[in-house]
């Protein structure tokens, strides 16, 4: 009788283990590619910064000044996502995944 009810709740949790693991892989992919692109801003501000003050250009000085608003809120992101991640190891089990398909949704509106 109780390995009828046990029975169920094994597969359960082994379905939510996977999604948690599902939802992991997903992140540190979307994580790879936001820290590429991120790579890409920091050589182009690199290399187009110091030629700012040295051009009439306005469409460079826009194009910086916006690849700096997004690395920030970029940024911005990643740290809340990191407080959350922080304060999901002292939530019960299981709420890691709400928060990560939440701050996946908004690294990737960047």
């Amino acid at each position: 009788m109780a390995e009828a009810i046990v029975g169920p709740l094994v597969g359960k949790l082994q379905e939510m283990a996977v999604s948690e693991a599902k939802a992991l892989v997903a992140v540190n992919d979307d994580i790879r590619g936001l820290r590429d692109r991120l790579m890409w801003m920091q050589a182009f501000l690199r290399h187009a910064d110091p030629r700012r003050r040295d051009t009439s250009d306005e469409l460079i000085r826009v194009w910086l000044k916006q690849t700096r608003d997004v690395a920030f809120d970029a940024e911005d992101a990643i740290d809340d996502y990191s407080l959350k991640v922080d304060l999901s190891s002292q939530e019960p089990e299981g709420r890691l995944g709400v928060h990560i398909a939440t701050d996946k949704s908004n690294i990737l509106s960047l």
